[in-house]
Formats: C-alpha cells, structure tokens, sequence
C-alpha cells in the first residue's frame, strides 16, 4: 500500500496524486476525464470509464433447445444476476408452451414485467428501483415466514392437517424474498453503485445473503416435512408427536434468535441458537432410537415416514446451525471494527 499527502490547489480544490507506474498500466494519460465514484462507506472509486454503471442494463439470452425448462431457468439465472433487461431469442419462434412458461416465471418474480413479444423475442424489464427496496426488511419477512412455516408444517404432519397447498404458498413468498436478496447481492458485485442505493455495507449484504440462502432451504425443509404428512397412514401416538413438536419449536426458535442474532450483532443470542439447535438434534436422535427399536409406529409406512420427517427437521437444524454462526462472525466483527 502507499500513501500521498492530500493538497489544496488555487481555489480550495483539494488534490491527490496518483502512481505513475498505476497509471501507465490502466492506460490513463494526461487530459483524461476520469469518473470519480464516492460511496457511503467513505471510499472513492476512480475510472477511466463508467462501465460498471450500465454493465447490468441489458443481457440477450439465446435459446436454442430446452423447451419450457430451458426458457425457465433463463429468465431466473438473468434476473438473479442481476441484469435489469432481459431479452430472450431463439432462430425459430417460441411455442405457446415456452410463452406461457414465461409468462408464469415473470409473475413469480418481484417488481417484473414483459416488455415486448415478437416470434423470436421476448424481452422482460425490471421495474423496481433499488432504492425503494429494503433487504433488511426482506429478511425480517424471511424470519417471521420461515418461523412459522417450521411450525405448521410440523403440525400439519402430527395432526394430519390439509394445509399442505398454503404452506406451499408461504414457502413460495419465501423463495420470492430470498431470490430478491440474492439479485441485489450479484448486483453489488459488479455495480458499486448498488450498495449506496440499498444503504448497507458489504458485510452487511453478503451476511443477508447468506442469510436468505439458508431461510430459504429451512424453508424447503418445512414443504417437506407437510408433504411426508400427506403419506402418513395413521397418526403418531401422542407421545412421538409431542416430542417431534417439541423439537419443531427448538429448531423455530433457534432460527428466530439467530436471524436476530445477525440483524442486532447479538453474540447472546447466538449463543442461545446455537443451543436450541443442539437440544433438537437431541430430541430427534431420541425419537430415532425409539424409531429403530420398533417402540414408536405400528407400521413400516409410519415409520418411513417419521425416518424422513426427522431428517428434514435436522436440515432445518443445520441451517438454524449456520445462521447462529454467521452471527457469532457479525457480532465479533461488529465489536472489533468500526464499519
């Protein structure tokens, strides 16, 4: 690293002189208009360009084969990338089929439109400015929807509930808030514009990452668990769905805690996550020792069915795991280094 003084030149300008070597090498020369970028987090970037403002305006995706699948996955891996116009375009016309699955993947992604249609084009536009987006509050929603969903699902598998297609339905609002966050933090990799509209640091943003993606899974694991509930031939005995319950509430109340472990940079809280996290493993190796000695279900397919309702609870687990670390790292590097 070196350093340069700063000075004051005629008329209170204040300057800084750049290395030769550096300067050589980007290509600057004497006379350039250089573009300067200053950012909330008191740095200034400096460019020869400003390729990194529109680098993320437009992406042409050719379609070649694939069908409906291949349309799909297109449209989510540009808009998770980040690109604000997204223009799809294929050598022959695209079928209904292929329009329709469009259509469909554009209404489930937020503050996205279809901007056009021709036989070989269809170009999709993003309409939500980043500076009206809130990741926190994004995750704050993830928190309260991935809670809850642990929760009922649980429930819906004791009790043999019919709510399988509104869990579906919450754990699709899930996915929806975590694709966003994951947009804005590929974003922020390229543009470094995107912080400054957001309003967060980068440790800030990849831990809300981070966060999202493992929300995202629990929130898998709970569609699992109430879809096992769907298979299951008769209802556990009180005593087995009491204990699954049981572990159901650690593993929500961890992920509750470490979520507000990250947002507040709370070590106690991490902490304690952690330990509910601990306390469920218990609880499901507990069942499943009951489980292999033929002590907790009458039949196979009960059986299978619990085998497999604990092991998505453990998943969930795992991930309430992760979350508790990742604040455990916030919560050191906040007490550590003034951001």
């Amino acid at each position: 690293m070196e350093t340069r003084k700063l000075q004051e030149v005629g008329g209170g300008t204040f300057t800084v002189s750049i290395p030769k070597g550096w300067a050589t090498n980007h290509g600057f020369e004497v006379g350039m208009e250089l573009q300067l970028y200053t950012h909330r987090d008191g740095s200034i970037l400096i460019r020869s360009s400003d390729a990194d403002v529109n680098c993320l305006d437009e992406a042409t995706v050719a379609i070649d084969e694939g069908g409906t699948e291949a349309v799909t996955r297109a449209v989510r891996t540009a808009h998770a990338v980040g690109f604000e116009t997204i223009t799809l375009r294929r050598t022959g016309a695209f079928s209904d089929a292929e329009r329709k699955a469009v259509q469909s993947t554009v209404r489930d992604l937020v503050g996205t439109n279809i901007l056009s249609e021709s036989d070989a084009e269809i170009t999709i536009r993003h309409l939500l400015d980043t500076s009206s987006v809130s990741v926190y509050q994004s995750i704050v929603q993830l928190q309260y929807v991935v809670v809850s969903l642990l929760r009922d699902a649980t429930a819906a598998f004791v009790d043999g509930a019919d709510t399988l297609a509104r869990i579906r339905d919450r754990a699709d609002e899930a996915r929806r808030s975590a694709e966003m966050v994951t947009r804005h933090f590929s974003r922020s990799l390229v543009s470094h514009a995107e912080l400054d509209a957001l309003g967060v640091s980068r440790p800030e943003l990849f831990a809300y990452y981070a966060l999202a993606r493992r929300l995202e899974t629990a929130a898998d694991q709970a569609v699992r668990i109430a879809t096992t509930g769907e298979k299951l031939p008769e209802a556990p005995a009180d005593a087995v769905a009491a204990n699954v319950c049981s572990v159901a509430d650690d593993i929500a109340g961890a992920v509750d805690d470490a979520v507000t472990a990250v947002l507040d940079s709370d070590m106690t809280k991490a902490r304690r996550a952690r330990d509910q996290c601990d306390d469920a493993v218990e609880g499901i190796e507990s069942v499943e020792r009951r489980l292999y000695d033929e002590s907790v279900s009458g039949s196979v397919p009960a059986a299978v069915a619990l085998s497999n309702a604990l092991s998505h609870l453990r998943r969930a687990a795992d991930c309430g795991r992760y979350v508790a670390d990742i604040a455990a790292r916030t919560a050191i590097r906040t007490e550590n280094i003034d951001l």
